[in-house]
C-alpha cells in the first residue's frame, strides 16, 4: 500500500500559525483589560504601536496602546511580556540563545536556532545575548551588597568536612594590543564529600564553584560562601588539595583554615599533578629510580625519596641539569608533607581530587579549535558555564533578585546614584550588620593583602 509520508515540517508551520493567532488574541485581551487600569492610575491614552519581536515561538508582529502620565510613558504589554525598550527579542529568546552558547561556538548557535526555530539571527546576536548576561552578572554582583548574605546558625550546614580546591584554567586571550596570550581563570570548588549514585557514578555533595578572571575576586566570593553557608564545629575537618602552583599554595589553604577557625586541617599536594611532575623528571633516568620514587610517596617514605634523588643526581653532566634538579627536589622535599596519601592519614581518598573533572566543562567550550576570548568574554563565559552546570543559570535572566534590583536601581537614580555607594561603603567599612567573610576574616588574617 503506497502511503504519502506526513509532511512534518509543513505541520510544524501550521502550528506556529496557529500559537501566533492565539498569542495575539491574548495580546489584544490583555491590552484592553489594562485599559481601566490604566485611566484609574491617571495615565493617558496616546496611540497605538507596532513593534515586531522575535520570541521562541517565532517572529511576531504585535501592536498596543502607549499611555503617559506627565513624563511618564507606560506600555502595559511590553511589561507584561518583559519587553525592554529597543531591543528585538524576547528575554526567554536571549536567555535560549545564551544557554546555547555555553555549549557550542558561536556560529553553531546561529544555526541550530535557525533549525529548531525557523528563526534567522547572526552571530552579533549570539554576541549580544552573552554580553547581556555579562551585565547581569554584574548586576547580581552588585545586588549582593544590598542582601543579608548570612544565615542564621541553625539555617547553615555543619558538616563533619569541608573539601576545598584550587586550581587554574589556561584559554587562550587576546588582550586590547591585540597580542594573543594565555590567561589564567581561577576556579575554586567546595564540596562536602562524594556520595555513590550509581554503580560506577559517584556524586559530589553540596557543590559550589567559582571562577573568575580576578585570582583575587574568586577567592573572595570562596570565603564569601564559605562564612555564610557553613558553621565550624569544634570537630569539623577542612581538606585542601591543589597543585602548589602561584596562588594554590598550602600557606594560601592554611590562611583558609586559620580564618574559618578550623582545628584540624589536612592539605594535599594534588596526586594528579604530583605524579605527572615525577614521571616527566624521571622519565630520563633509569626505570628503577622512577618506581623507588613513587613507592616512597605511596609509604611516605622520605629516606627512599632521598635515595631516588641522590641516585638520579650522580647521573647528571651538566650544569642546566643540575639547575633543574636542585629546582625540583627543593620543591619535592618543601612539600613532603602534603604528598602524605588520606589512606596514612586515617582518611578516604573519596572526593579529594576532583578539580581536573571539574575543569573539563570549561575546557571543553573555551579552549582548542582556535578560540581566543576577551578577559571580559572569558569571564563571563566561564561564569555561565558554571551555573548552567549547577542548575542556576536561569535564575540570572528570571530570578525574584531582578525585581529587587530594579526597585533599588528606582531608589538609586531619586537619590543621585548615592545608594549603591552608600552601601558599598558601608561595606567596606566594617559595618557590623553587612559584615561579609571578605571582612570579618580575611582583613583579620591578612588573607588578602597576601594575595594582591
Amino acid at each position: 500500500m503506497n502511503v504519502t509520508i506526513l509532511d512534518e515540517q509543513s505541520m510544524k508551520n501550521k502550528f506556529f500559525a496557529r500559537n501566533e493567532k492565539q498569542f495575539l488574541d491574548f495580546i489584544s485581551k490583555y491590552d484592553d483589560q489594562m485599559v481601566s487600569t490604566m485611566k484609574r492610575k491617571g495615565f493617558t491614552y496616546i496611540h497605538s504601536m507596532e513593534r515586531t519581536v522575535v520570541f521562541t515561538f517565532g517572529e511576531i508582529t504585535i501592536r498596543r496602546r502607549r499611555w503617559k502620565k506627565g513624563n511618564e510613558w507606560a506600555v502595559p504589554v511590553d511589561e507584561k511580556l518583559g519587553l525592554e525598550r529597543n531591543t528585538r527579542f524576547s528575554l526567554e529568546f536571549m536567555y535560549q540563545i545564551s544557554q546555547l552558547a555555553t555549549m557550542m561556538p558561536y556560529d553553531k548557535v546561529v544555526q541550530v536556532i535557525e533549525l529548531l526555530y525557523q528563526v534567522y539571527i547572526t552571530k552579533p546576536t549570539v554576541v549580544k545575548a552573552v554580553k547581556l548576561c555579562g551585565q547581569l552578572l554584574d548586576e547580581k554582583k552588585e545586588y549582593r551588597y544590598f542582601r543579608d548574605e548570612e544565615k542564621h546558625s541553625d539555617e547553615k550546614k555543619k558538616p563533619d568536612i569541608i573539601y576545598i580546591e584550587g586550581d587554574g584554567v589556561w584559554v587562550k586571550s587576546r588582550h586590547d594590543d591585540s597580542d594573543q596570550k594565555n590567561h589564567d581563570l581561577s576556579h575554586f570548588l567546595v564540596h562536602t564529600g562524594s556520595k555513590q549514585t550509581g554503580s560506577n557514578r559517584f556524586s559530589l555533595q553540596d557543590k559550589k564553584e567559582f571562577i573568575s578572571v580576578s585570582r583575587l575576586n574568586a577567592k573572595e566570593q570562596l570565603m564569601d560562601y564559605l562564612y555564610n553557608h557553613f558553621e565550624i564545629q569544634p570537630h569539623t575537618l577542612l581538606i585542601t588539595n591543589s597543585d602548589g602552583g602561584p596562588g594554590y599554595s598550602p600557606g594560601i589553604f592554611k590562611d583558609i583554615a586559620k580564618a574559618l577557625k578550623v582545628r584540624r586541617h589536612e592539605h594535599f599536594w594534588d596526586v594528579y599533578h604530583l605524579n605527572q611532575e615525577l614521571k616527566d623528571f624521571f622519565r630520563k633516568y633509569p626505570k628503577e629510580l622512577s618506581n623507588l620514587a613513587f613507592q616512597s610517596i605511596q609509604e611516605h617514605n622520605r629516606s627512599k625519596l632521598l635515595t631516588a634523588l641522590d641516585s638520579a643526581e650522580s647521573l647528571i653532566s651538566t650544569k642546566e641539569e643540575q639547575e633543574g634538579f636542585r629546582k625540583f627536589k627543593s620543591k619535592l622535599l618543601n612539600n613532603f608533607q602534603y604528598t602524605k596519601p588520606a589512606e596514612l592519614r586515617g582518611l578516604e581518598s573519596a572526593g579529594i581530587g576532583v578539580m581536573e573533572s571539574q575543569h573539563r566543562k570549561v575546557t571543553y567550550r573555551m579552549k582548542n579549535r582556535g578560540m581566543y576570548w576577551s578577559l571580559a568574554g572569558a569571564d563571563t563565559m566561564s561564569q555561565m558555564i558554571v551555573l548552567t552546570y549547577e542548575g542556576n543559570f536561569r535564575d540570572l535572566f528570571f530570578g525574584s533578585w531582578r525585581e529587587e534590583y530594579r526597585k533599588i536601581e528606582e531608589i538609586n537614580s531619586v537619590t543621585g546614584g548615592t545608594i549603591f555607594e552608600q552601601s558599598k561603603q558601608e561595606t567596606e567599612a566594617n559595618d557590623v550588620r553587612k559584615l561579609n567573610l571578605k571582612k570579618r576574616y580575611i582583613a583579620k588574617t591578612g588573607f588578602v593583602r597576601k594575595l594582591r
